[in-house]
């Protein structure tokens, strides 16, 4: 509980240094259009300083992300343990021996799969919290340059790319657990050869041993091909949509309050139209950005239960 508070501080402080970031770099693009040259240098001098502390942030953020995915392994992996090695109920012999009971590649999942699902639980918990972060930073810096009509217009888009994308969008979570079920049986099907190693090399079975090998290989590699191939067809609908078609939205928006001379506008000199267009737009982006990390959860998502299902 305390890393993910640690985290969920780290992010809003790196969101607040990423929208001071915007502001400062409007402010180096003004100076640099006016050639005001010793105001430059001063806001070069501020910037130089204050990303030094953003480089800490970025540095901590990894750190607590690792951090996290260590302490998740460790509890998922105690508890599997401790389950496996309940005194007199034999699990682990029934897991591994007997009949109905037997659990395919029980290593594989208690050592692999845990590390894989820690890995993808972490790293969905920092991208649904960070996408929150910036979503509501920046949703308030926008409607204060722009009214409502820019963020509210972003967030109708990107709700319907989303449903136009989930036509398309692959079943993730299957795909993730027949991954992870075949990679069980090809790492299963090495761990039999060196446990028969003597029998297969005194009978001469190394040819229906590599050809054992080798099937296995093929069903993992084919299944694989197949995932990036259903991936392939909709990440080229996604792309177009959540990536250069809402930069066509966003230009339009960008431009709608000089069109109309909202707040102030209509008497921006050259330099101030550049700060504030350099400012917005780097906001605009990291908002689109959060929007759509935000309906990309269900892909990551679907990993994470197709992994939890095994």
């Amino acid at each position: 509980a305390n890393t993910v508070l640690k985290l969920c501080f780290m992010l809003l402080l790196r969101t607040l240094g990423s929208v001071w970031t915007s502001r400062q770099w409007g402010s180096l693009v003004n100076a640099t259009v006016s050639r005001n040259w010793q105001y430059l240098h001063k806001l070069i001098g501020q910037f130089a300083g204050v990303t030094l502390s953003l480089a800490l942030l970025n540095a901590l953020l990894k750190y607590y992300i690792g951090a996290l995915r260590q302490q998740v392994r460790e509890s998922v992996t105690l508890w599997c343990h401790q389950w496996y090695m309940r005194p007199k109920d034999m699990i682990f012999y029934k897991a591994n021996r007997v009949g109905d009971d037997q659990i395919a590649n029980c290593d594989h999942q208690i050592t692999s799969d845990v590390e894989r699902f820690s890995e993808i639980f972490a790293d969905v918990l920092s991208q649904s919290l960070k996408p929150i972060v910036d979503f509501l930073v920046y949703s308030v810096e926008l409607s204060r340059v722009q009214g409502l009509a820019t963020p509210l217009t972003l967030y109708i888009w990107f709700a319907l790319a989303s449903c136009i994308s989930t036509v398309t969008l692959p079943p993730f979570g299957e795909l993730a657990a027949t991954e992870q079920h075949l990679e069980g049986k090809f790492r299963g099907a090495h761990s039999d050869l060196i446990a028969n190693c003597e029998q297969v090399a005194f009978s001469g079975g190394e040819r229906p041993e590599l050809q054992v090998l080798n099937m296995h290989f093929r069903k993992l590699l084919n299944h694989c091909n197949k995932s990036l191939n259903l991936a392939f067809k909709s990440e080229v609908l996604r792309q177009y949509l959540n990536k250069y078609f809402v930069t066509v939205i966003g230009l339009f928006l960008l431009s709608r309050p000089l069109r109309l001379g909202l707040g102030g506008m209509k008497h921006y000199t050259a330099d101030q139209i550049a700060q504030y267009f350099t400012s917005t737009w780097r906001n605009m982006e990291a908002m689109a950005t959060s929007i759509q990390d935000l309906f990309e959860l269900t892909n990551r998502m679907g990993r994470l239960s197709g992994l939890a299902s095994r």
